[in-house]
């Protein structure tokens, strides 16, 4: 790096043609440098040669992976050192008088890059846009200065926790942009003179990515297998099963393959498999209002479910109110390629709808039937007595099954309503109205007491067992996706 200090004259400011015309102006003792990078102002990232390869960039990875958008806004990431020398430069040299002296450097950046931008991308550049574009500009070559430039003279924003005292000190620049800003405000014209401006020793590297808006779908499910899971099984879980549900035929077979669409085991995937190919999403994020075991059945209107689809490629066909059709369809071919489950209701909804769907968790209501068994005979006035209890009131420690994956707690829950219907002296039907959250299979054996009071014991049986052989969801009592008295118009 060269440092433009000659003697015990005031260092020269060593800037690129085009900062010396619009920051410096007539200003004394500014020399321009022979190559764009060493500018210590702006590294050269205004020079038109680095501007076009930025731009070709830009261009190659729109067409290796293209978006459907007609706009995109543009987003700039500097080199934090740049960011400290643009307040360093205007402290220390107030006389500066250059045309755009004034103008932020970013906006300066931002206007410069543009029109090129927008011809190797071939889309308009515009304040909002679905698609954003952000070019990340990087150089470590002043680090060490920075640091210890900072560290002399702002001690006390950079005091160490005593653990990190007792730890190795790190490589990594202990620093932030967002600390930085916070700085600059602080940055007189004594402690900004104490800067020596250093020219780069080559170009900043770049990188450059794309994202567009996540897309939010809503809708419900029903699921109709007892050997399918609602999301991915952890690798852990030796209970995992090794059956993907409903079995599949050889005709099916080929269907999927020809559709491009995996065979999987989980709902979530069944879901998001099909959505993530049509649209081109990086990737997809399933939630659901509660969830089923996988040996459980979910029947009714279905269960509420949302998948957000993040940095889709392929969104016009969701645009305006297009989405009504272009989700009638993605429902008929999920439905059609899926037997295990069937969606309803698939609609596109906001992001503030989205968030929705986990509020008021423990306020909603769902209703189960089970297919039960006794070993002690039951009559049906026992059976009759005990559904006249409801609601009753228990209280439920973490079930020993799923100790493994949640916390231990004591956890009050309301069962709403009973019935039940003997259909022998050993079997019976129940259907329960239950708040959000019970452990349904728990509440009817009492999961060696840690569910009190349970189904069995407000049987009374004591010398025997009671438990479910079959249990099905009839109904999660939310409305979803919420109704609309006209459709919503999207961008």
């Amino acid at each position: 790096m060269a440092d433009s200090v000659q003697g015990d004259r005031r260092p020269l400011l060593r800037l690129c043609t085009l900062c010396r015309r619009q920051v410096a102006g007539e200003a004394a003792d500014v020399d321009t440098v022979d190559k764009p990078f060493e500018c210590v102002l702006c590294f050269g990232l205004l020079d038109q040669d680095y501007i076009e390869e930025v731009a070709q960039a830009v261009g190659k990875s729109l067409e290796e992976s293209p978006y459907d958008a007609s706009a995109f806004t543009l987003a700039l990431n500097l080199p934090i050192s740049q960011v400290l020398r643009e307040t360093i430069i205007k402290r220390s040299r107030p006389e500066l008088n250059g045309i755009l002296v004034s103008v932020p450097y970013k906006i300066r950046c931002i206007d410069t890059y543009l029109p090129k931008l927008r011809q190797k991308s071939g889309l308009r550049a515009a304040l909002a846009s679905d698609l954003q574009l952000t070019i990340t500009f990087e150089t470590e070559e002043f680090t060490n200065y920075d640091t210890k430039f900072l560290l002399d003279n702002f001690p006390n924003d950079f005091q160490q926790s005593r653990k990190r005292r007792f730890q190795e000190q790190s490589d990594s620049q202990p620093f932030t942009k967002i600390k930085v800003e916070q700085m600059l405000t602080r940055i007189k014209e004594d402690v900004a003179k104490k800067y020596l401006l250093s020219s780069a020793a080559r170009s900043c590297s770049f990188s450059i990515a794309f994202e567009r808006n996540p897309v939010f779908i809503a809708g419900r499910y029903c699921k109709y297998s007892r050997s399918l899971p609602q999301s991915p099984w952890s690798v852990e879980d030796k209970t995992a099963p090794k059956d993907p549900g409903h079995s599949v035929s050889l005709r099916f077979l080929s269907v999927l393959q020809s559709s491009r669409l995996n065979i999987t085991s989980k709902v979530s995937e069944k879901v998001c498999g099909l959505m993530k190919d049509m649209f081109c999403a990086s990737d997809a994020r399933f939630v659901a209002s509660g969830r089923e075991d996988l040996d459980v059945r979910m029947l009714g209107e279905g269960r509420p479910f949302m998948v957000e689809l993040r940095n889709c490629h392929l969104t016009s066909s969701l645009s305006g109110t297009n989405y009504l059709e272009t989700l009638r369809n993605v429902e008929s071919e999920i439905n059609r390629l899926q037997p295990d489950i069937k969606l309803k209701y698939l609609t596109r909804i906001t992001k503030e709808e989205a968030e929705q769907i986990s509020t008021g968790e423990e306020d909603k209501r769902k209703c189960y039937v089970a297919y039960c068994y006794s070993t002690l005979p039951l009559t049906e006035e026992t059976l009759s007595a005990v559904a006249k209890l409801a609601p009753v009131d228990v209280i439920q420690k973490t079930p020993v099954r799923v100790l493994k994956r949640r916390s231990l707690l004591d956890r009050p829950r309301t069962v709403y309503n009973m019935e039940m219907l003997p259909i022998d002296s050993h079997h019976f039907l129940l259907r329960l109205e239950t708040q959000a959250g019970t452990y349904v299979k728990e509440f009817v054996h009492g999961d060696f007491g840690r569910t009190r009071p349970s189904l069995a014991e407000l049987l009374g049986v004591a010398n025997g067992d009671v438990d479910i052989l079959d249990l099905d969801v009839e109904k999660v009592d939310f409305e979803w996706p919420l109704p609309k008295s006209v459709p919503v118009v999207f961008r």
